[in-house]
């Protein structure tokens, strides 16, 4: 037992001395589900004590990006471009994850170790705790179950989209869960959030879903994100957090007999309702962009060596569809960081121009994920991503793409 104490420490400790600035590290583009779900597998019990059980689990990944990004046709990665961002990227990460359950009551660590690669251009401090929350089961039913959790997560691990909810969720949530025979499963996501402190600025955020509809597969999920609040004088940031966004998915998702392959196909639309007409420091556009929508399939799943699984997909986002700080999606790169509403995509500086706006947002564009397992703890991640303007009434002209390479080895 005391070997375990000591890791703990040796964890909290490196964090204490490492850790990177508090308001960095919480953008995150989440993995396909596939991954996902074959990590989650990986976990190992390794210990059995205090009338629970203890798991300890962890990701070793080796990374390269490559970018071809332009604005307005001019390059904006790599020797002789706009900006200092490589077009070339080589990370190494660890995640190393702890998990406690009881009968009733569990707890949850992730702290993430992401630093670039290379003796000029690596880092060795950037670590993020990326997961802490505890929780419990209020009710256990035979058909209805309710839990209550307190901490920090991603959005994206509770609620499903492929274009937004990369903000991390600091905050408490409820889940409610009610299993009908004939009709389907049915649960209830309710939470709210921390935004700032400073502010007294809270979010609000829930989802209800009816999963395997009349034991045929399909699926309905709607979901709802406030992230408004009124404030008295400072116009930009009241601006950058005039988002509401309701979101409707539906799909399948089963085994296909014909292919004999895991198969899910999705159709999600999302609106934000508190959109307000496009303005900027020098134009006001009578219009709302104020809409998005994504399609795409995935098939088969990681199990064991030599499994494969792939999602293709399309997204179509306007540009005050999803905020700067939630996007999920391919985005066009944006390696200046310019905002949407602030020559800074974080909220700073001056107001923007019609001419230099970008934001996350403002995209159409097609994304491809291709895994492999190796053997049985070693995978190959690969993705391409593809995207220009959803409209170019304002802000420069451009264009995106990425390839990207990860090997990743869970235990």
């Amino acid at each position: 037992m005391k070997r375990y104490i000591y890791f703990l420490l040796s964890i909290f400790f490196l964090q204490a001395a490492f850790a990177q600035d508090p308001f960095d590290g919480k953008h995150e583009d989440p993995d396909m589900d596939a991954l996902r779900k074959w990590i989650r597998e990986k976990r190992m019990i390794s210990i059995k004590e205090l009338g629970g059980d203890l798991s300890l689990s962890g990701e070793v990944r080796v990374e390269y990006q490559g970018f071809n990004e332009k604005k307005n046709g001019l390059k904006q990665r790599g020797t002789s471009s706009a900006t200092s961002n490589p077009n070339n990227a080589f990370d190494v990460e660890v995640n190393l994850i702890l998990d406690y359950h009881s009968d009733r009551t569990w707890g949850v660590i992730k702290l993430e170790f992401d630093n670039d690669m290379g003796i000029d251009s690596g880092t060795t401090n950037e670590i993020a705790l990326e997961k802490a929350y505890f929780g419990g089961r209020m009710i256990d039913g035979e058909t209805f179950n309710f839990d209550g959790e307190l901490g920090r997560r991603n959005l994206s691990d509770v609620f499903d989209s492929k274009i937004e909810f990369s903000s991390i969720f600091d905050g408490g949530l409820f889940r409610f869960n009610k299993a009908f025979e004939s009709i389907g499963s049915f649960y209830v996501n309710l939470g709210a959030f921390l935004i700032s402190d400073f502010y007294k600025h809270f979010g609000e955020v829930t989802e209800i879903g009816l999963l395997d509809i009349a034991n045929t597969g399909f699926f309905v999920k709607y979901s709802f994100i406030n992230w408004k609040k009124f404030f008295a004088a400072d116009g930009e940031r009241k601006r950058r957090f005039n988002f509401g966004n309701s979101q409707l998915l539906i799909g399948y998702q089963g085994l296909i007999s014909k292919w004999n392959k895991y198969t899910k196909i999705y159709l999600g639309g999302l609106m934000n309702h508190f959109a307000k007409d496009l303005t900027f420091s020098d134009a006001t556009l009578s219009k709302k962009y104020n809409l998005a929508w994504y399609v795409g399939i995935s098939v088969g799943r990681i199990l064991q060596a030599r499994d494969w699984a792939i999602d293709v997909n399309f997204q179509y986002v306007m540009p005050q569809a999803v905020s700067d700080f939630d996007a999920s999606g391919i985005s066009t790169g944006n390696a200046a960081n310019v905002g949407l509403y602030t020559t800074n995509v974080n909220g700073t500086g001056n107001p923007t121009t019609r001419q230099g706006a970008v934001g996350e947002a403002n995209y159409k564009g097609f994304s491809f994920d291709f895994l492999y397992a190796i053997t049985n703890n070693l995978t190959l991640f690969q993705n391409f991503e593809i995207s220009n303007n959803q409209t170019k009434s304002f802000g420069p002209s451009m264009s995106f793409k990425k390839y990207e390479m990860e090997f990743i080895y869970a235990f």
